[in-house]
């Protein structure tokens, strides 16, 4: 195992620039497997725009590299499958013992992650995956189970608050048509409520993911054709305009209020997590984002140090006495003390292994505990 002490953080900013590395040389290999004994240094590849759920998972893998005495850069995609590309090529030309990688465009970045494979530098992903065969391991949970969580908590709230009533109408409000993390979390939503013969879907709003599109076209179909019993909304964004959207309408009822609309949704937030607390809001699905780049930094590690045995099988089940990640304090609390993304699955994605987190279910009894991002990062 490689002593702590003499590994260095450096990074932090998340403005690094490959280009203005120092110490950086050429190494180009053509066999396959870790050209490095150790995890040192690490490259990191992502999206940093987007708020603080995107804040929580990049300072997340800060934190733990610089609690492992791990040398990180983090360099933003910039929004482009090119820059994201060409900062691979050069992770894997310029002497990194592996790289992270959350993907911007799922094909565009498979040739970038082949040729870092063949200069024996391990790529792994967190939060979005690669269609590349060669990465090790991606790190995620799922969009379709996280949909199928919050139908399961639409049902449970309707047969709680109104069970008296013989049918009971919801909304489907989604993300973009096509995108794939949109088309899983409605389609799951669906599967999970259809399976109720109460539940009447009365109609599917595209909101684009954003919170002032979710508001008015909420605001304008409820004025329409009338008032629901549920309305469910695919992202936080969404979940805060179509809160916003029943207020206008006058129909913002706390939980066990006459005439409260029962609101389930995906993704806890600084700002969802009050409005959960105090019963506007019935449950938001959210998922272990502060966990992600630790659990794959991990299994780079053990993959670097010891080969593919060290990686989960498909079709394991892994728990936290699996995969520790060891707590610290960062921003007043032990981070990580708590396993919430336990237990998880082994899938198979892309023809690699695909560790399948859990995700967890706020609802009023635990959405002010510590150990949810949006109450550490608030």
């Amino acid at each position: 195992m490689p002593s702590v002490t003499r590994r260095r953080y450096i990074a932090g900013t998340g403005v690094a620039t490959l280009s203005g590395l120092a110490g950086c040389s050429g190494f180009f290999s053509t066999s396959s497997g870790p050209r490095s004994g150790e995890l040192n240094k690490l490259g990191i590849s992502m999206y940093v725009r987007g708020g603080s759920w995107i804040t929580a998972f990049k300072q997340a893998a800060e934190f733990y590299c610089k609690d492992q005495g791990i040398e990180v850069d983090i360099v933003p995609n910039q929004q482009s499958a090119n820059k994201q590309a060409s900062d691979i090529r050069q992770f894997a030309n310029q002497g990194y013992d592996g790289i992270l990688a959350s993907i911007w465009s799922t094909g565009t970045i498979k040739s970038a992650i082949d040729f870092a494979e063949k200069q024996g530098v391990p790529v792994f992903t967190a939060n979005a995956d690669t269609a590349s065969s060669k990465a090790k391991l991606y790190v995620g949970f799922s969009n379709t189970a996280g949909g199928q969580k919050s139908g399961e908590q639409m049902i449970k709230a309707l047969q709680k608050q109104k069970g008296d009533k013989d049918k009971w109408r919801v909304l489907n409000v989604r993300g973009v048509q096509g995108n794939q993390s949109a088309d899983q979390r409605s389609q799951g939503f669906l599967d999970a409520v259809k399976k109720n013969d109460k539940i009447e879907v009365a109609d599917t709003i595209n909101a684009e993911f954003a919170q002032d599109i979710a508001k008015n076209k909420v605001s304008q179909w409820l004025n329409s054709n009338g008032s629901v019993d549920g309305i469910y909304s695919g992202n936080l964004s969404m979940g805060l305009g179509v809160k916003t959207a029943v207020e206008q309408v006058g129909k913002l009822k706390k939980k066990g209020e006459k005439g409260h609309i029962v609101l389930t949704q995906m993704d806890g937030s600084p700002q969802v997590n009050p409005l959960v607390k105090k019963g506007y809001i019935d449950a938001a699905v959210d998922q272990p984002n502060y966990f992600y780049m630790p659990i794959a930094i991990e299994y780079m590690r053990q993959y670097i140090e010891n080969g593919d045995d060290a990686l989960p099988s498909v079709g394991k089940k892994v728990s936290k006495s699996d995969v520790q990640i060891k707590p610290h304090k960062h921003k007043g609390v032990d981070l990580w003390k708590k396993p919430i993304w336990s237990p998880a699955s082994i899938k198979k994605q892309n023809g690699h292994p695909w560790f399948q987190t859990n995700s967890i279910v706020i609802t009023q009894e635990n959405a002010d505990k510590p150990y949810l991002w949006g109450n550490i990062w608030g």
